[in-house]
């Protein structure tokens, strides 16, 4: 390229690399370098980039092996725009089981890493040795607080009360059959069992057979109702449509015979008939506030209550019998 501008190696890296002695080449020569650069496609390399400034322009998010769907997705969408937005570049790297964290700083030397599930305390010295920081979001990462705002018993536990507000105290919670999403949904269990408790009812828990063996659900779900069972927390919307499915297989009506609460508001929840009530996330400020903590652009970072990123959405799948 410095042939092609008719200017010395080191012309172009000073302009290039806006150094500081760049001030002293003429403007003319400055801009003929850039247009130059333009004309060739010339991109500056992110290794020798991070070489002079001593950083990487990587985020490395590391995450267990979750399908990054739903609010989650949106979540981590949202989160790796507010850093391109500051030239940081977001990257996913979802852990196998026993993988040895050395093998991924080996290829990468990231500037922060996002910790997402859990970090080992010798994960967290590598990092350390090699100067990297490390935020747990949603994570178990010693000798670091979990900075998300959004707990997922508070999940269930505000379906559980959008179920006992209708005068349901005969709960099931529903897991899915998948038991990599545990993480997500045992909390949400637990909230939704607590919140019950207060209440004087009862909660059993039931999980979806894998396979989508649809027989199971509807078997299941003739003898739940017919033990008295009134309403159902189901992990997602998803789990939900199942039984609700289910149900009507069963010749059983929603929400007559039972009440039925997702989770995620996904346009599925809108098409369902009846329209199921369901938990929408309103996660755009927690992205906003995520980013400011990894590039450390706000020192303090209050944490949103839970119930602001949570939103009830009532429809036709619950009914009132109290």
């Amino acid at each position: 390229m410095a042939e092609a501008a008719g200017v010395s190696r080191t012309t172009v890296s000073f302009v290039l690399n806006d150094h500081p002695n760049a001030g002293a080449i003429p403007e003319a020569t400055r801009r003929r370098v850039l247009a130059t650069a333009e004309k060739l496609g010339y991109t500056p390399s992110p290794e020798a980039r991070a070489l002079r400034s001593g950083r990487s322009s990587v985020v490395l998010c590391l995450m267990p092996d979750w399908p990054i769907t739903g609010p989650f997705g949106v979540l981590l969408r949202e989160v790796s725009s507010e850093l391109n937005a500051v030239g940081l570049t977001m990257l996913f790297h979802q852990r196998s089981p026993g993988e040895d964290l050395t093998q991924v700083f080996g290829a990468l030397t990231p500037r922060a890493v996002v910790a997402i599930g859990e970090l080992s305390q010798a994960e967290v010295d590598i990092a350390d040795r090699r100067g990297i920081a490390v935020t747990s979001f949603m994570g178990d990462v010693p000798n670091r607080e979990d900075v998300s705002a959004l707990k997922q018993t508070e999940i269930g536990k505000l379906q559980a009360d959008a179920l006992i507000k209708h005068g349901h105290t005969s709960l099931a919670y529903v897991s899915p059959a998948d038991r990599a999403l545990d993480w997500f949904s045992t909390p949400r269990l637990e909230g939704a069992r607590n919140q019950l408790s207060q209440a004087g009812g009862r909660l059993i828990h039931w999980r979806l057979p894998s396979g989508n063996n649809g027989s199971a659900v509807r078997k299941w779900l003739t003898q739940a109702t017919a033990n008295g069972l009134t309403g159902i927390c189901a992990y997602n919307d998803e789990v939900a449509f199942a039984l609700m499915m289910a149900a009507s297989a069963e010749g059983l009506s929603v929400p007559a015979d039972v009440s039925v609460v997702g989770a995620d508001d996904s346009p599925l929840s809108r098409l369902t008939r009846p329209a199921l009530t369901t938990i929408a996330f309103r996660l755009t400020k927690e992205a906003q506030r995520l980013a400011a903590i990894v590039t450390d652009s706000v020192k303090e970072q209050a944490k949103p209550r839970p119930s602001t990123l949570l939103m009830l959405k009532v429809r036709e799948s619950v009914r009132n019998i109290s």
